[in-house]
C-alpha cells in the first residue's frame, strides 16, 4: 500500500513505499535508512547515504546527473 514518503537524502516526499526510488534525486527508500551506517553502502542503492547527500549537495543524483528543477 502506498503512503507518503520523504526521501531521506533530499527530503522530496512522494507517494511510494519501500524499495521506491525518489521522483527526484532517485534514492531507493529503504524504509530503514536510520538504522544504517550513513557510510556503508548497502545493495539496494550505488552508494552510501552520505555519499547520496553529498551528491545532493552538489546538485547531483545518485547517478551523478545533474537534479533536474524543482
Amino acid at each position: 500500500m502506498d503512503e507518503i514518503v520523504k526521501c531521506p537524502i533530499c527530503g522530496t516526499e512522494f507517494e511510494g513505499g519501500t524499495l521506491d526510488d525518489c521522483p527526484y534525486c532517485d534514492w531507493g527508500d529503504l524504509g530503514y535508512e536510520d538504522e544504517l551506517d550513513p557510510d556503508e553502502k548497502e545493495d539496494y542503492n550505488l552508494m552510501s547515504i552520505n555519499q547520496a547527500k553529498a551528491n545532493f549537495a552538489k546538485g547531483l543524483d545518485i547517478w551523478g546527473k545533474p537534479l533536474q528543477k524543482k
